[in-house]
């Protein structure tokens, strides 16, 4: 097989994009198939085959370890080798408009993704797109798909922005579609689908929904569909929401059986007492405000900030479990603080006004966490650092955990009231979600004051003590072990970040924020 030119010269200056496209390339491969040096070419961090008569990608793909993208569109791909999945660098693979029947379930190993484009192949399933948390956008429009891929609505999807499903086969639209709080463009045009959930509705950030050439039963709203009016067929999704939800709570469950498990007995017909979290509405003249300074704009520029009231952390082991849980927090929801990061002070120590403001290492000062002077920025990166090292190579871990301290002193038992801040180089909606995690925590770890005063009269208390008695236990959701203990009540008072002309950045809760089922939230607003 002749070397090809184009390859030989990318071998030779150490080629960082190779772009091998259209009829001459075509005619190469159909002759002799594609120069096997281009697998060598590691260096590579972008290839493009496309236009071409490419029908098959050897494995040896797998050695193309710094590609961050990869375009093979417009070609005669009947199937991907299982080894793409190790080209764990891409943030771009588009493979349409190829005779694709099936994607190798190793594509889910592509964790850094950020666009995905299948569309225009014969697939008729993907593979689970759960573990691809960078995704921003995917295409998997004129296919043969029945269903969206599994996991595609999964909570952690934070980034999720395009869903382009349109063309296809598609018969149902999960629920679960509000589960992604940046979703912005909804195509499931052309499918097969008979109903829309109303749950569309409370998509924080959906603008564009096309659910054209669909055969809906209801005929209203299948014309509002087709006259491609996204706001007026929210609007009318959203009216059946509320309805639906009104209906349910007017209800309050009393139709539905709920079985629990005590001491090996079943304890049917119980009224069931959730947690609850109270919101308190922000006031101009007393909130709190946080002014943002254009100087974080540029390293960690979201902010979301509220403050918890009345909160009990005087029982045994209550304040280190509210400490190791923010620990937990900062390696799993805040993905070890690359995706945000938590600080919790207390707040009859914090003096106001507020400022979010960026400062050099060496100048700005920090009281560390179980520390009691001050030391820089700049020391204390470098301390943790080197205690971060020290972790790795003793393989084990401290059995001390971090809690914050500032100028006046830590949070201690007696901390009633806390402002709680969340920061996110991310997004807002990170930062909101992160938040909400941390406010859901803290009532599944009892902090908030007892809600007995809310129980039914003649309802029992749970305790941790068991009881042989099964009338009248109240039992609650959202937390372990909470079988046996009273609900509790979170006090929670909106903040509000603005900018240095005070204009409004976020206030924190809003009516969306703290979309959680398994516990009351009650906001006490005008």
């Amino acid at each position: 097989m002749a070397a090809w030119e184009e390859i030989s010269q990318a071998v030779s200056e150490n080629r960082r994009e190779l772009v091998l496209q259209g009829a001459t390339f075509s005619k190469r491969i159909e002759k002799s198939g594609l120069d096997e040096r281009l697998y060598s070419l590691s260096c590579l961090n972008h290839l493009e085959i496309s236009g071409t008569t490419l029908s098959t990608l050897k494995s040896d793909i797998e050695k193309l370890t710094g590609l961050t993208s990869l375009v093979l569109c417009n070609n005669h791909i009947t199937s991907l080798p299982s080894s793409v999945g190790k080209l764990t660098k891409l943030k771009l693979l588009n493979v349409s408009n190829n005779q694709l029947e099936e994607i190798p379930d190793e594509i889910g190993q592509l964790t850094e993704l950020d666009t995905l484009n299948l569309s225009m192949n014969k697939l008729t399933e993907i593979p689970s797109v759960s573990s691809m948390r960078n995704l921003h956008v995917i295409n998997i429009s004129s296919n043969k798909l029945t269903s969206l891929p599994e996991g595609i609505f999964d909570p952690e999807l934070v980034h999720l922005s395009h869903i382009i499903a349109s063309d296809n086969e598609i018969t149902d639209l999960p629920v679960e579609v509000d589960n992604l709080p940046h979703l912005n463009v909804l195509d499931l045009s052309n499918n097969k689908l008979t109903d829309a959930p109303t749950s569309l509705s409370v998509c924080p950030k959906l603008k564009e929904l096309n659910l054209k050439g669909n055969k809906f039963k209801d005929r209203r709203f299948g014309k509002m569909i087709e006259q491609c009016q996204t706001k007026s067929v929210l609007e009318y999704l959203h009216n059946i929401w509320k309805k639906e939800n009104q209906k349910a709570n007017k209800s309050g469950g009393k139709d539905k059986e709920k079985k629990k498990k005590k001491k090996g007995k079943k304890v049917d017909d119980i009224e069931v007492i959730k947690n609850m979290m109270n919101i308190l509405k922000f006031h101009a003249d007393s909130g709190i405000v946080v002014t943002v300074n254009p100087s974080v704009l540029a390293v960690r520029q979201y902010i979301v900030c509220c403050v918890v009231r009345d909160l009990d952390l005087s029982g045994t082991g209550k304040l280190k479990s509210f400490i190791t849980q923010q620990t937990k927090l900062h390696d799993t929801v805040c993905q070890k603080r690359q995706a945000g990061t938590i600080a919790t002070h207390d707040l009859k120590n914090v003096k106001m006004p507020l400022t979010y403001n960026a400062r050099s290492p060496q100048i700005l000062q920090i009281v560390p966490l179980f520390h009691q002077k001050e030391v820089s920025g700049e020391k204390l990166f470098e301390d943790l650092r080197r205690e971060a090292e020290q972790m790795r190579k003793e393989k084990k871990h401290k059995t001390e955990y971090p809690c914050l301290v500032d100028s006046e002193g830590t949070i201690s038992i007696n901390t009633t009231d806390i402002l709680v801040e969340v920061t996110s180089s991310t997004s807002l909606d990170t930062c909101k979600k992160i938040m909400d995690e941390v406010l859901y925590k803290m009532l599944e770890l009892g902090l908030g004051k007892d809600r007995g005063d809310d129980m039914p009269t003649g309802a029992a208390k749970g305790n941790d003590s068991d009881s042989d008695s099964d009338e009248g236990v109240v039992f609650t959701e959202g937390g372990q072990g909470e079988g046996k203990k009273s609900p509790r009540k979170l006090l929670v008072e909106q903040v509000k970040v603005v900018d240095l002309d005070g204009g409004l950045k976020v206030l924190y809760p809003s009516r969306t924020d703290l979309p959680l089922e398994t516990i009351d939230v009650i906001r006490n607003f005008d």
